[in-house]
């Protein structure tokens, strides 16, 4: 992920400069590590009841929905 987040961000900044860049960074940076926690607690859930842990797919759907909405939020500032 951080090969495609470092591609995106170089061809953000030659298209429209150094600060869409920079808030491309940081957006890509901070959804990385929403999907790294919301995985780290499926796996926690998964590991304690295994029957009733949701499905993954469920889960990466509400991460990139609340992390979009985030995004959104901030872009309109």
């Amino acid at each position: 992920m951080s090969t495609s987040s470092f591609v995106t961000t170089e061809l953000v900044s030659h298209r429209y400069g150094e600060q869409a860049a920079q808030a491309t960074n940081e957006g890509l940076g901070a959804v990385g590590h929403a999907v790294g926690t919301a995985w780290a607690v499926f796996q926690i859930r998964k590991a304690f009841n295994p029957k009733s842990a949701i499905k993954p797919k469920a889960l990466a759907k509400s991460v990139a929905k609340k992390a979009y909405s985030k995004m959104k939020a901030k872009s309109a500032l």
